[in-house]
Formats: C-alpha cells, structure tokens, sequence
C-alpha cells in the first residue's frame, strides 16, 4: 500500500473499537500520524445520548458548533486524558490532530486538516465521513462488532468501498458468525458477503488482550499486500 494513502477506521455505531483499533495500527505503522474525525449531527438529537441528551458517553458531537468547522491542535486539549486523541498520541502517532466540522463544509475541512500532515508517512483518520467523500482515496478499514448502537448512515458508504473488514467473534453463538446488524445493513444496500472482503476476525473483548494474530495480519497487509 503505498505510503500516501490514508487508512479509514470506520464502524456502525460509537463504542465499537474505532479508537482502539486505530491505536493498534499505529503502534504497527512506523512514523504513524494521525486524524480524529467529528462530524457534527446530522439528527435533531444526540445518536449516543439520545432524545433527552443523557448519557454517560462523552460524545465530541453535542460540543458546542464552531463556524463551519475547526482543526484542533490545542497540545492541552488534545492530551485530555480519555479523549481519542490523547489516546492515539499515547500509542505513537505524531502529530495527532482533531477536525471537528459540520456536514455542509465537511470535504473542504477534510482537505484542509490533510494539508497539515506529511504525505509520505502514514496516516490513520478515525472516523466514518471520510468514507463518505467519493473522490476521496482512502483505504478503508471497516470495524463490525456483534453488537452496535444501531447502524450510522455515515457507515453505509463505508459498505460499499470496504478495502478490509474486521469483524469480532460472537461470545455465544457460531464461530465466525457475521454479525446480523452487518448482514441486515449489506440487505439494503443490495450487498451480500461475496462482495465485501474475507473479514479479519478478532477474538470476543480482544480490546483487553495482547495484539493478536489477526491483528498482526491485518498490520502487514495495509503495510504491503493487496487487500483483495
């Protein structure tokens, strides 16, 4: 894969391991860098507190909306403990950056931030909107647990441009059992398993064990072999 183009991390739902995924591959991408993507609602409520806007989550996009969108490079801010991107520079990447943008403006942020980071190195964006820029290039990694917050219309794009897609073993049922939010999303894009690739499979909680063999799979491919 050549060195310029960006790895998407994107997944149906918030709390389904964008962020720990991400920091597993830039512990595996020598001179990673990084981009943390917020898209503001789209909905007239919150998709993670819900109506009532309670919750426990911290969800980046209930913050108040800057003009059209900011690129965050704030070291105090970006060093909060518990937010992604502290979480991203801890595991390696430099410089780690978070776009924060509204939908109507959102290429045109995007391809501002970009402007701020080396071409020749690595680049991981965590996020699902960069997937939904046609023209954008990007090799996209998509993450599908067993179980979702539901599905973001953000994902679908996604779906339909996947480059490799990893999904979790599920803690009760099959092995390798695809997950049925997943094969429910691929019905109403007129999709089904042939057309996306041979998934990555990663075990049940992986998030609290060691890098895996998959995991390590899934680094050298994006590092040099062809995804297909």
């Amino acid at each position: 894969m050549p060195a310029n183009k960006p790895i998407i991390i994107a997944a149906p739902s918030a709390n389904c391991g964008k962020t720990e995924l991400a920091c597993r591959l830039i512990t595996g991408l020598k001179g990673a860098q990084a981009l943390k993507i917020t898209r503001f609602h789209r909905e007239s409520h919150c998709p993670v507190h819900g109506v009532n806007e309670q919750g426990d989550d911290n969800c980046d996009g209930c913050a108040p909306a800057p003009a059209g969108f900011e690129l965050v490079t704030d070291e105090a801010t970006l060093h909060t403990p518990g937010k992604d991107s502290d979480r991203m520079l801890k595991a390696g990447a430099n410089p780690v950056l978070w776009l924060r943008a509204a939908p109507h403006v959102f290429e045109f942020a995007l391809k501002t931030a970009l402007k701020r980071f080396d071409a020749n190195r690595p680049l991981i964006l965590e996020g699902n909107s960069a997937a939904t820029v046609n023209d954008f290039g990007g090799t996209v990694v998509l993450l599908w647990p067993q179980k979702t917050r539901g599905v973001k219309a953000s994902v679908l794009p996604a779906l339909k441009r996947v480059d490799y897609l990893v999904l979790v073993e599920d803690s009760e049922g099959e092995p390798r059992r695809w997950p049925r939010t997943l094969k429910s999303a691929m019905a109403r894009q007129g999709l089904e398993t042939k057309d996306l690739p041979q998934p990555f499979w990663l075990q049940v909680d992986w998030w609290k064990s060691p890098k895996a063999q998959s995991e390590e799979a899934l680094v050298e491919a994006l590092t040099g072999a062809t995804p297909r």
